[in-house]
C-alpha cells in the first residue's frame, strides 16, 4: 500500500521538523491527515489527528487543535492515545485562558478533560495507568470548579 508508506513518510518528516519548521510540519500533517481520511482506515485517520492537534498547538491555533484532538475519538472512539490527546490539549487550552472574562470558557475546557481522561482511564486494563489517568481526571475536575472571590 503506497498510501500508508506516504502517510508514514510524512508523519516521520513532520515530526521530525515541529521544533524548527512548525509551520512546514502542521502542512506535511494535514497531506497526512488527507491520505489517511482517504484510506479509510479509522484508526490511521485517528493517530494522525492526534498529531496534528498537537503541531497545531504549538502554532497556538486553539480551534484547530481541538478541533482535531476531537476528530481523533471521533474516528477511533475505543482508541485510549485519542482520548489521552483531547484531555491534554483541552487542559493547554484552558490554561492558557487566563482572562478572567474567559473563566468560564477555562472551567468548561477543565470539564471536558476530566471526562475525557475518565474515558481514557476506562479503556485501560493497566491498574497504575487506570490509577493515574483517574487522578488527572479529579485534577481537573477541581480546576473547573468556580474559584471563590476574595473579599
Amino acid at each position: 500500500m503506497p498510501n500508508r508508506d506516504d502517510i508514514a513518510r510524512l508523519v516521520t518528516e513532520a515530526a521530525a521538523s515541529m521544533k524548527s519548521d512548525v509551520r512546514g510540519a502542521v502542512g506535511k500533517l494535514e497531506a497526512a491527515y488527507e491520505l489517511a481520511v482517504d484510506s479509510g482506515d479509522p484508526t490511521e485517520s485517528a493517530s494522525v489527528a492526534e498529531e496534528l492537534a498537537r503541531g497545531w498547538a504549538r502554532r497556538k491555533s486553539t480551534a484547530k487543535s481541538l478541533y482535531f484532538a476531537r476528530q481523533a475519538t471521533k474516528l477511533a472512539p475505543e482508541r485510549k492515545a485519542a482520548w489521552n490527546t483531547l484531555a491534554k490539549t483541552c487542559e493547554l487550552v484552558a490554561s492558557r485562558t487566563s482572562a478572567d472574562h474567559k473563566q468560564r470558557r477555562a472551567q468548561a475546557l477543565y470539564r471536558a478533560a476530566a471526562n475525557a481522561f475518565k474515558k481514557a482511564a476506562s479503556l485501560t486494563k493497566d491498574p497504575e495507568d487506570k490509577r493515574w489517568l483517574l487522578e488527572l481526571a479529579g485534577d481537573a475536575a477541581r480546576q473547573a470548579k468556580p474559584r471563590e472571590e476574595k473579599p
